[in-house]
């Protein structure tokens, strides 16, 4: 089977068409191609598949093999995917699990629409418990949960904190029956953002988070009064998310560069 190896500022995946697999033999690839060190290694799995209403239909798979709604960094790289392949033109519209979503592709770089979003379905300023104590929480849903937890600094946190924080925030059904993302966002500026993701699915922290970037922005231009266009900075890299704000709704749009690692043949040993 042929496969591209693709990141979106460090959050990587191995990006193949569907060519007839079913669902459950979707599921055991990606579990196994994503182990690294004994596989390709990755984050998850984009799939293209055809679609009836759009230039096709992307699904998302989570390294442990459970499928995504959404995810904007994969959705970025595999709208560069798409065109480099010649399925679809360079402005582009395709399904997910969480709707319709439009791309451009400019050579690497990569603006996704990520289409509407409302907050009347969120929540704000609520405590959440979290290293012993309470924080102050807002939740968001753009494709995919995300709980944003502010820092003074995400960068001076042991990272073994973060996760561990993150896993037993993901892990809490009573807040989140169907678990969640957990950003945890220090602000650098009136502009910019630094933002650490641990994501459900892949069940540890990531380099980037394109949902993330733009959930983490979005609140952060209704609670801290930041101007849009945010400039986040992952540890992977740099994402860009214009928020335009509608009385509950906000239409969002995520920028940032998509890289071409590897095209190859996944091997049956793989």
């Amino acid at each position: 089977m042929n496969f591209w190896k693709m990141n979106g500022n460090g959050n990587d995946f191995v990006v193949i068409d569907r060519d007839g697999m079913a669902y459950g033999q979707l599921v055991d690839l990606t579990r196994r191609v994503c182990r690294r060190r004994r596989s390709i290694g990755a984050d998850g799995v984009l799939v293209v598949e055809p679609s009836d209403n759009s230039d096709f239909r992307m699904r998302v798979f989570n390294s442990d093999g459970s499928e995504g709604e959404m995810c904007g960094n994969g959705a970025r790289c595999i709208a560069r995917y798409a065109f480099e392949r010649g399925i679809a033109p360079f402005e582009m519209s395709f399904e997910t699990i969480a709707g319709i979503m439009k791309a451009r592709v400019e050579g690497s770089f990569v603006n996704l629409d990520m289409g509407e979003v409302d907050l009347g379905k969120g929540w704000f300023g609520r405590k959440v418990p979290m290293a012993g104590g309470e924080v102050e929480a807002d939740f968001l849903i753009v494709g995919v949960p995300h709980l944003v937890i502010y820092l003074e600094d995400p960068d001076k946190v042991d990272r073994e904190d973060l996760t561990r924080w993150g896993r037993t925030l993901r892990e809490d059904r009573g807040l989140f029956p169907e678990g969640t993302n957990v950003n945890f966002v220090g602000p650098v500026d009136r502009r910019s953002l630094k933002v650490w993701t641990y994501e459900r699915g892949v069940e540890d922290l990531t380099d980037s988070c394109g949902t993330g970037s733009c959930a983490s922005a979005v609140v952060a231009v209704r609670r801290l009064d930041l101007e849009s266009p945010i400039t986040v900075y992952n540890p992977g890299g740099v994402n860009i998310v214009t928020a335009n704000f509608r009385e509950d709704l906000c239409d969002i749009v995520l920028g940032g560069e998509t890289v071409v690692v590897a095209k190859g043949t996944i091997e049956e040993e793989a």
